[in-house]
């Protein structure tokens, strides 16, 4: 096989479904016939109402998928393929497929797409779950619009950067910005970003401060300015320019700027939708005002379900709603009760920590205080600031915690000093049943305030929990102890009561698992992520799994997770409350099957951690 085959074969094997086949000899024969496709930014590649002959894969550049009334459905980028349910149906597209950037594309032809189809198992099962579960709801969503919460802020950029060198004068960075009809110029040395200049800084820091034209740039400049990953998404971009009162982000790829994302750019994309429900948040100056923009999370939650967003883009989009609510709130009760006292850090527990909540979700949160704080002088500011958030995040939908963990409680709401000792405490003398209610608490994530704390505190725990593996036991212990609902003959085990009999729980029994099992390797190695799937990122990187596992854990999370939230959104469709039980009659025999295969994986990591962290003692 010639050399520009073989990359061909290369770069689609490091992509699903390929990647589970790569093995078979009909690949290389398949590559072959391979053709390679450019396209510019704004081409077709499925016209309207074309029949279309080919499976398409992304090699690099983004896809727009566009319905009949020309709505957006979602958007694709490297490693993607598309084009795959039109040659289920002979053919007959109901979708046009347009590019956003420029893009190279691998051309498959139909019959091999066909043939694999037909005769490989793992190849079809991989579509069935695309055409059983993503493209069936993605075609739902012609009457929805797609949220920028699900779309990578790279989809954003209209243009390459235009940038100048610092030692560039005033006169020619206004010049640039004229000839290239762009808002903002990026300062660069040796092609790294140094710094930013918009129009705003040339009226206000050199038109009205009388600067010689001949000034160099750099003196004007904002050094070091506020970036976006290519990988985050553009809600994170909304939240940062919401909270810096910022109006260009550039956006870096491999520590080099690809493209700066505006305000503008977003207005464009969209000028209402969820997106837009962080920004409302900001505007809110009563409660009255929060609790009506929190009555519209239910349609946010379902409207990404349908527009085809994965658990991550769900639970990233609705985490930062909920910390939108949460600064917010902080906001006002500073307003009100006066600035702190004393520096203090906000920190979001659990899920949130983890940026990985959902719809039905209560407050997990606590407060760290200075170790300046004394109670006698700042108590009584920090108690009514606490409880105000609280009871209001509450009003917002947000429950109060059954198990009373918040900053409400002054248990949870202490000085750094003593929260690193809470830490020391049960890592040095573990205890199970302590362990298994406070594990919420290793999943700490600084939200507000003075964040150092939250990084200090941070760095505490993993410095203990490294160098004490007793604790690790434990924890491994604690994972064990929510088994996933299979019994013999890979029989669902129904573990509901009343009303709920016929039922499982895929959080307490499926997802809560794999987080408990992360979190612990996590420790281990000393990852500072938060979240599941960068902490498996961290763990593969370790190779503290066999070759394969990580990647297991992180299939059978996602697949979990998408069974609950389509659970969830039947649920709110038929108008009943969303709660994560779920009755197997009701699940396709699909939905079954990997169901078991998912839980199976979550038995096996269980073992697992039960040997490799077994009898070990501080």
């Amino acid at each position: 096989m010639d050399v520009e085959l073989t990359e061909i074969l290369e770069a689609i094997c490091q992509h699903a479904p390929f990647n589970d086949i790569a093995e078979e000899a009909q690949l290389s024969e398949m590559t072959k016939e391979i053709e390679i496709q450019y396209v510019r930014a704004g081409e077709w590649v499925i016209s309207p109402g074309t029949l279309n002959n080919t499976l398409f894969f992304i090699r690099s550049g983004a896809i727009e998928a566009l319905s009949k009334n020309d709505k957006l459905i979602r958007r694709m980028n490297e490693g993607e393929l598309f084009g795959y349910a039109s040659l289920l149906r002979g053919g007959k597209s109901s979708q046009s497929m347009r590019a956003i950037e420029d893009s190279l594309l691998y051309r498959i032809p139909a019959r091999w797409f066909l043939k694999l189809y037909e005769e490989n198992d793992t190849f079809s099962d991989f579509f069935e779950l695309a055409r059983e579960v993503r493209l069936r709801l993605a075609m739902d969503s012609q009457s929805s619009d797609v949220s920028l919460m699900t779309c990578p802020v790279i989809s954003l950029l209209r243009r390459q950067p235009v940038s100048a060198k610092a030692d560039s004068d005033i006169l020619t960075a206004a010049q640039i910005m004229t000839e290239k009809r762009v808002s903002s110029l990026l300062i660069t040395e040796q092609d790294e970003l140094i710094g930013i200049v918009t129009d705003r800084d040339l009226r206000t820091r050199a038109l009205a401060k009388g600067l010689a034209l001949d000034t160099p740039i750099s003196e004007i400049m904002t050094p070091d300015p506020i970036v976006m990953d290519s990988r985050d998404y553009a809600s994170e971009a909304v939240l940062k320019m919401m909270e810096r009162n910022v109006h260009h982000l550039p956006v870096i790829k491999d520590n080099r700027p690809i493209g700066v994302v505006s305000t503008g750019d977003i207005v464009q994309k969209e000028s209402h939708g969820s997106v837009y429900l962080i920004s409302d948040i900001f505007k809110q100056s009563s409660i009255e005002g929060l609790q009506a923009i929190s009555r519209k999370m239910t349609h946010t939650f379902t409207q990404l379900v349908v527009a085809d967003a994965n658990t991550q883009m769900i639970g990233n989009a609705m985490s930062h709603i909920g910390t939108a609510f949460v600064k917010r709130l902080l906001q006002l009760a500073e307003d009100q009760f006066g600035k702190p006292p004393v520096p203090y850090c906000f920190v979001a527990l659990g899920s949130q920590a983890r940026e990985e909540q959902i719809i039905k979700t209560d407050q997990d949160n606590a407060l760290i205080l200075s170790d300046k704080y004394d109670e006698s002088l700042h108590g009584e500011y920090f108690e009514q600031l606490s409880e105000w958030v609280c009871q209001n995040l509450d009003k917002c939908g947000y429950d109060l915690c059954s198990g009373d963990i918040m900053a409400s409680n002054p248990r949870w709401r202490q000085p750094i000093s003593v929260w690193k000792q809470y830490f020391t405490d049960w890592i040095r003398e573990p205890k199970a049943e302590a362990l298994l209610r406070l594990s919420i608490f290793f999943d700490l994530r600084g939200i507000y305030g003075d964040k150092t704390l939250a990084t200090k505190l941070n760095r505490h725990i993993r410095a203990e929990a490294k160098a004490h593996s007793g604790f690790l036991t434990f924890m491994a212990r604690n994972a064990n102890q929510r088994k996933p609902p299979l019994g013999f003959f890979r029989q669902f085990v129904l573990d509901g009561e009343g009303k709920q009999s016929r039922t499982f729980n895929l959080k307490e029994r499926g997802i809560a698992p794999i987080i408990d099992i992360v979190r612990v390797h996590a420790l281990a190695i000393g990852s500072d992520k938060l979240n599941t799937l960068e902490r498996l990122e961290d763990i593969e990187a370790e190779g503290l799994l066999p070759d394969g596992r990580a990647k297991d854990l992180a299939l059978a999370l996602e697949m979990i997770g998408m069974v609950r939230i389509r659970h969830q959104k039947d649920q709110i469709d038929a108008g009943e409350t969303p709660n994560n039980h779920v009755n197997p009659a009701n699940l396709s025999s699909f939905e079954k099957r990997h169901l078991r295969d998912a839980f199976d994986i979550v038995a096996r990591q269980q073992e697992f951690i039960k040997f490799r962290y077994a009898g070990k003692r501080s």
